[in-house]
């Protein structure tokens, strides 16, 4: 690994600082501009055209410092033949009405306060000196020894021209983002503490999908482990909602924390929170059982462990001896599923499990869990899962704990 590769891997990872390295492909500038770049004009050299304009002009082993008109601070330094980019990060902590004087000063409304914000502290808080010294440091590791350089500011006049307002329309974009993603997080917990294990992991699923808007470094190993704590908090306020004993819940919770703390990427944080939603959604369930009244406890009960079996709501009606209509109106009134479709969980579920923990063929986990032809058990599934059983067999089974 060379000495830049290693940068963006360390930097990052130690202090939250983003590194960027440019050699010449115009695609890196663009997706530098498309995540850090929050108004072009007030910050031409975070576009694609600044930079491309100012690596043309400049040359020599100098530290470049450039802090714009938002307030945010980069630092460039040529490096074993490539541009590298340190940032951008912010000297100051947020203040409320240092940022209101500022989008006074550049034309801007109340209406740019909180894309602005939430722009802002997604950047790392760091000092000017601290960030210029690891630029000295690579350049003294690309000398391989020690050598002089100089600072010099980077002077590129925003255009204050145009209305802050109109460059920011599609900022309001991505706090409907959030917004969403806010009542997606009610729906989470709603679906867990209901013990709803399908539902729960599609909407984890649909967080991770969305993920890269609230990270600008979205491989970050601590951006991930920050969301990793934010899903045990979730599941946690879900069991508490579900009743489950306080004890419980955090036997569970602090299990999964202490495999969490030392996962190494973001693949094996996900697969430890899938992990803790199924446990923590099974858990759930059993507790929730104890409610279910005598004819629906009786029935899921024998569904639990006749699965291998042909399971008819027939079945389970002779079983409690009630018609039909009173049990399947009663059963879905408790589980809020259908007798099919509880039974197609429980059986997926079951499956699932056997997939992550076995090296059994898809064929004898179908028969398995009772169903016999394993082209409909695979449609099932995917339904069911997202995924086909053999893709959620190489995804759960790739990282493994030891």
């Amino acid at each position: 690994m060379d000495l830049i590769e290693a940068a963006k891997l360390l930097i990052p990872a130690l202090i939250k600082l983003p590194v960027t390295s440019w050699d010449g492909d115009l695609r890196v500038l663009e997706d530098f501009e498309k995540r850090f770049c929050f108004l072009p004009d007030r910050q031409p050299l975070y576009t694609a055209k600044g930079l491309g304009s100012f690596f043309a002009k400049k040359d020599g082993r100098k530290i470049y410092v450039s802090s714009d008109a938002m307030d945010t601070t980069a630092i460039i330094v040529k490096c074993g033949g490539s541009w590298v980019i340190l940032g951008p990060f912010v000297c100051e902590a947020w203040q409320e009405n240092s940022a209101r004087i500022l989008l006074a000063a550049c034309k801007g409304q109340e209406s740019a306060f909180l894309p602005y914000k939430l722009y802002r502290c997604r950047l790392p808080l760091l000092q000017q000196e601290y960030v210029v010294h690891i630029a000295a440091l690579l350049l003294e590791a690309d000398g391989a020894g020690s050598v002089s350089y100089e600072l010099e500011a980077i002077d590129m006049e925003a255009q204050l021209t145009a209305a802050m307002d109109a460059r920011i329309a599609h900022k309001h974009e991505e706090i409907e983002v959030v917004n969403q993603r806010y009542a997606d997080e009610i729906q989470l917990i709603e679906a867990a503490s209901q013990g709803d294990i399908v539902r729960t992991l599609q909407l984890f699923e649909k967080f991770g999908d969305e993920a890269a808007i609230y990270h600008f470094v979205p491989d970050r190993i601590s951006d991930w482990t920050a969301s990793a704590a934010i899903t045990r908090t979730e599941m946690r306020l879900a069991a508490v909602k579900a009743g489950l004993p306080p004890a419980v819940i955090d036997s569970i919770s602090q299990e999964y924390a202490q495999q969490m703390h030392y996962a190494v990427d973001e693949q094996r944080l996900r697969d430890l929170q899938r992990r803790f939603i199924i446990d923590l959604c099974s858990c759930i369930r059993k507790h929730q059982k104890t409610g279910y009244s005598p004819y629906v406890k009786r029935a899921v009960e024998y569904i639990d462990t006749h699965i291998s079996q042909d399971i008819t709501v027939h079945t389970l009606c002779e079983l409690n001896h009630v018609t039909r209509k009173y049990f399947a109106k009663l059963f879905s009134q408790e589980t809020g599923k259908t007798v099919k479709q509880y039974l197609m969980q429980v059986r997926c579920e079951r499956a699932a499990d056997l997939l992550q923990n076995s090296q059994l063929l898809i064929q004898e986990i179908s028969h398995y869990v009772g169903y016999e032809d394993n082209n409909y058990f695979s449609k099932i599934f995917k339904a069911t899962m997202g995924v086909s059983p053999l893709e959620y067999r190489r995804r759960k089974t790739f990282y493994t704990t030891p």
